[in-house]
């Protein structure tokens, strides 16, 4: 029989050929897998996160519009994340990896309270949320760039403001120091005058041949140039105290140029030149009255010697009339009333040709009463000022301490200012603040707060009345420092203080002291008017940033009776011009342009207690610190290759192969749109 033999190398090589390509294959297909293996971990962590962000504080959200993750232990964390990832741990492919709770790891976790977080997720809202529409302001509508360049400008008016009254307050520049100075002229006039009437007595009394009566009215005449010498020297030092002040104003006034406006400069340029002229003036008044003291010294020298010649006489009369009295010899008394009458004819021509003393410059009077009423008007601001600006039947705000002075909270910001505008746009329409009367349910915030909480950001004090006082001190001082600013500018105005000035305050000849007391008068007036323009305000009216002749109310004769009442009524007329609620936008930029940091930390405190306090189910136990704006987990995922050795058997029946290797990722999540 016959066996046909062949070559089995043909077969060997194809074999291996096949299990090479096989094995190529399998490696290709395994290498495949452990990439997409591990954007498959990479997804079940990211959608994990966004899982567990997805989980916000709900009242957080709906009141102001904040997301915020509330946790209370990085545990709890990790066992949410943890449990997430439970879908992609138990899903049936070929992705057999397995992730372990204890290797989870928070790397980065990121609180709103904590650096800008608080900042960037308003901005990122408001970009959406809010502006939408244009900004109401002013009676118009602006975009944000628009409304903070004006807002800005307005605010720049308020540190200008404050040097003004800086200015007057720190130098006295209300006439009280010109008010000494005529005070001491006066007095100085009036000391002259009287020395004149007790001169006038001595020399009756001499007419009168009466010694013992001169010599009491010597004495009084005495006393009288005293006097002239006690009144030179209070007006050489009230003189002196007005000059320096006067240069110290024009010296500080050169250092703070800088910070006001070319209105500004001109007004209390205006005012300082009256002011240097009025001292400029005096110095022949000031010659004049001081050499009033050499001038009394001689009248005493003159006055002692009479007075020696009188008592000389006397003494001479007296021995001449003993010595007749012991002469026996004489048939009748010696007569001497012509020795008498010829010497005090003598002394008094003597005493009548003393140069008296007299003042021969003006004399102003002040009227002390209606100065005292104008000085209260002045001194409103130091007292209870938001009593008198309050709306009639406007109830006090409560003095009970509801606010934090100054959070703990870590919130920082790197907001420009039309940013900053942004900021208080979001405050306006998420906190309360001042409405007239009982604010409707519209009129309030989200939160259903009533309490003052713009002022309390602008402010920052514990309880609302002091916050909306401190406000409206802020605004009359803003207010009185533009409306002098008009006043000064106006010819009209001034004019009417001037007629003021000369019929009820100062009666002179002098138009220097004039122009003096009409600034004066011109401060009082703008001051009584920035007063009444916070009362509108707070009464829901409307007032200009710059008064002219329409909308000025304030008439200059009802300074006085306002001084004595402390009343003053809202203007109801002015239908133009910035809102309160303008103005808190206001001061909203200009406060976050010198510190939003702690603006935005007043809004987390405010936010913090509203939550905890307000609602149908206040949370008591409820922390801005605790609520997670930006996370990032690091984690390390178990795996085994599933094409080699016999992996792929254990998957087919469902159970996970056994730990060959692991890999680590990283998922990192925020509260913002441009993050993923």
């Amino acid at each position: 029989m016959f066996r046909r033999y062949t070559r089995g190398s043909v077969t060997i090589f194809m074999a291996l050929s096949f299990t090479m390509i096989a094995a190529l294959l399998l490696t290709i297909v395994e290498s495949c897998r452990t990439a997409g293996e591990r954007y498959f971990w990479q997804a079940a962590a990211d959608a994990s996160m966004e899982s567990l962000f997805s989980q916000y504080h709900r009242t957080l959200w709906e009141n102001y519009r904040i997301l915020g993750l509330q946790y209370r232990t990085d545990g709890d964390l990790i066992e949410e994340f943890y449990d997430f990832t439970e879908p992609y741990r138990t899903a049936h492919n070929l992705f057999p990896g397995n992730l372990k709770e204890e290797n989870i790891l928070l790397s980065e976790h990121l609180h709103i309270t904590e650096d800008n977080c608080f900042e960037e997720e308003i901005l990122e809202y408001m970009k959406y949320g809010l502006l939408d529409s244009l900004i109401h302001f002013a009676g118009s509508e602006h975009n944000e760039s628009e409304v903070s360049g004006e807002m800005q400008s307005i605010f720049k008016r308020t540190g200008e403001t404050k040097e003004l009254r800086e200015l007057q307050k720190k130098y006295s520049l209300d006439s009280n120091d010109l008010k000494m100075v005529e005070t001491a002229i006066f007095n100085v006039d009036a000391a002259a005058k009287n020395a004149a009437a007790c001169h006038h007595d001595c020399r009756s009394s001499l007419d009168s041949e009466s010694p013992y009566s001169f010599y009491s009215q010597k004495d009084n005449f005495t006393d009288s140039l005293n006097s002239i010498d006690s009144a030179v020297q209070e007006f050489s030092s009230a003189a002196d105290e007005l000059a320096i002040k006067v240069q110290e104003l024009r010296d500080d006034f050169e250092l703070r140029k800088s910070s006001l406006s070319s209105e500004g400069i001109a007004a209390i340029e205006a005012e300082i030149s009256e002011y240097e002229n009025y001292v400029s003036g005096n110095g022949s008044v000031r010659a004049e009255i001081e050499a009033m003291p050499s001038q009394t010294v001689h009248l005493r020298n003159e006055a002692d010697r009479v007075e020696n010649d009188v008592i000389e006489f006397e003494e001479w009369l007296e021995e001449a009339m003993a010595s007749c009295d012991d002469d026996d010899d004489d048939d009748s008394d010696y007569d001497f009333s012509y020795e008498i009458t010829a010497f005090y004819n003598s002394a008094a021509w003597d005493w009548n040709s003393f140069p008296l003393i007299s003042y021969h410059g003006n004399v102003s009077k002040i009227n002390t009463t209606n100065k005292q009423i104008l000085d209260q008007i002045s001194g409103f601001m130091e007292g209870n000022l938001l009593s008198m600006v309050l709306p009639q039947n406007q109830s006090m705000p409560s003095k009970t301490k509801i606010n934090v002075s100054n959070p703990h909270f870590m919130a920082d910001s790197t907001a420009n200012p039309v940013e900053i505008a942004i900021l208080g746009e979001y405050a306006l329409k998420y906190f309360n603040y001042y409405h007239q009367g009982v604010p409707s349910k519209d009129a309030l915030p989200p939160s259903g707060n009533t309490g003052l909480e713009i002022e309390y950001l602008i402010g920052g004090e514990e309880s609302d009345y002091e916050n909306l006082s401190e406000f409206v001190t802020k605004l009359v001082t803003l207010r009185e420092g533009l409306n002098l600013i008009y006043l000064y500018t106006d010819t009209a105005k001034r004019n009417e203080a001037r007629a003021f000035v000369t019929s009820f305050l100062c009666v002179t000849a002098n138009p220097a002291l004039i122009s003096v007391f009409t600034f004066f008068v011109l401060g009082i007036w703008a001051m009584a008017q920035s007063i009444k323009d916070v009362k509108t305000l707070l009464s829901n009216g409307k007032v200009p940033v710059f008064h002219d002749s329409e909308s000025w109310s304030m008439d200059i004769g009802g300074l006085l009776d306002f001084g004595s009442s402390r009343s003053i009524e809202a203007d109801s007329d002015c239908k133009r011009g910035l809102s309160y609620r303008d103005y808190l936008r206001t001061f909203l930029l200009g406060q976050g342009i010198l510190d939003q940091s702690t603006i935005n930390k007043r809004m987390l405190s405010r936010i913090e207690k509203n939550i905890q306090c307000i609602g149908k189910d206040p949370e008591t136990s409820f922390s801005m610190d605790e609520c997670l704006y930006a996370l990032r987990i690091d984690i390390q995922a178990d795996t085994k290759h599933v094409m080699y050795d016999n992996g792929f058997i254990p998957l087919v029946y469902g159970s996970a192969p056994e730990k060959k290797y692991s890999f680590n990722l990283s998922t990192y999540y925020k509260y913002k749109n441009d993050t993923h």
